[in-house]
C-alpha cells in the first residue's frame, strides 16, 4: 500500500508544478522575467524531472497486490476489455497526432481566432483526450491499485489540466469562449449534441496512416518494449 501513496504523491508533484507554471498568476510572470522560450525549457524541464521518477518507481511497482479486477488471463471480461482498450488506443493516437500538426487554439503555443476545424470538431483538446483515452484505456486491462493509479492519474491529469488551460484562455484569448463552448473535450461529443459536424475531409489522411501506423507498431512491440501481452483480435 505504501507504493500506491508514493505514486499518488509523484502525481501530485508532477499535476501540481505543472497547473501552477501554468496558471495566470505565475505564467506571465515567468515570461516577463525570462521570455517565452526559455520559459517553455523551464516547463519542460519541471515537467520531466517530476514524470520521470513517476513513470520509473511504477515500472518498478507495476501490477502489484492489491488487484481490484481481473481483465485478462481467462477472466470472462477478456474480449470486451481487449477490444475496447484497442479501439480507444487508435482514437488516442489519431487524435494526439493531429493535435501535435495542427496546433488547435488550446495548444500552449497558438495563433490566431479559436475556429473549430478539423480535430478541434472531434476534441478542442486533442493532446489531453489522447492521454485520457490512453488513462482509460489502460484501467481496462490493468486492475491493481498501482495501475489503477498510474493510468488513472493520466486521466485525471488530462481532465484537469484541459479545464485549467480552457479557464486561463478564456479570459487571455479574444473567442475562445465562443470556440470553448461550441467544441468539447471529451471526442466526439460536440458532435452527438449538435454543435458540430463531423467534417472527415478536414482531416489530412496522411496523418491519420501516420498515426495508426504508429498505433500498429507500438501495440506490436508493446509486450517488448513496456512488458505486458500482445494485443491480437
Amino acid at each position: 500500500m505504501s507504493e500506491a501513496v508514493i505514486l499518488l504523491c509523484w502525481w501530485v508533484l508532477f499535476a501540481g508544478t505543472h497547473i501552477v507554471l501554468s496558471s495566470s498568476r505565475v505564467r506571465p510572470k515567468l515570461i516577463a522575467a525570462v521570455g517565452d522560450r526559455p520559459f517553455l525549457g523551464l516547463y519542460s524541464l519541471v515537467a520531466f524531472a517530476t514524470l520521470l521518477p513517476l513513470c520509473w518507481y511504477y515500472a518498478r511497482h507495476k501490477h502489484a497486490d492489491p488487484r481490484l479486477w481481473r481483465t485478462l488471463g481467462g477472466s470472462v471480461l477478456y474480449l470486451p476489455a481487449r477490444d475496447l482498450n484497442l479501439v480507444l488506443m487508435g482514437l488516442a493516437f489519431v487524435l494526439l497526432v493531429h493535435g501535435l500538426v495542427a496546433r488547435p487554439p488550446s495548444a500552449m503555443l497558438t495563433s490566431g481566432t479559436p475556429t473549430p476545424y478539423g480535430v478541434t470538431r472531434i476534441t478542442r483538446h486533442p493532446t489531453f483526450a489522447a492521454i485520457f483515452l490512453f488513462g482509460v484505456a489502460h484501467c481496462l486491462v490493468n486492475g491493481s491499485l498501482n495501475d489503477l493509479i498510474f493510468f488513472g492519474g493520466f486521466a485525471v491529469f488530462s481532465w484537469i489540466g484541459a479545464w485549467h488551460q480552457d479557464t486561463r484562455k478564456s479570459v487571455d484569448i479574444p473567442g475562445y469562449m465562443e470556440f470553448k463552448d461550441a467544441t468539447s473535450f471529451l471526442p466526439f461529443a460536440a458532435i452527438v449534441r449538435a454543435k458540430q459536424p463531423l467534417k472527415l475531409d478536414e482531416l489530412r489522411w496522411q496523418i491519420t496512416l501516420l498515426a495508426l501506423i504508429l498505433f500498429y507498431v507500438i501495440r506490436a512491440y508493446h509486450p517488448y518494449l513496456f512488458g505486458g501481452v500482445l494485443m491480437t483480435l
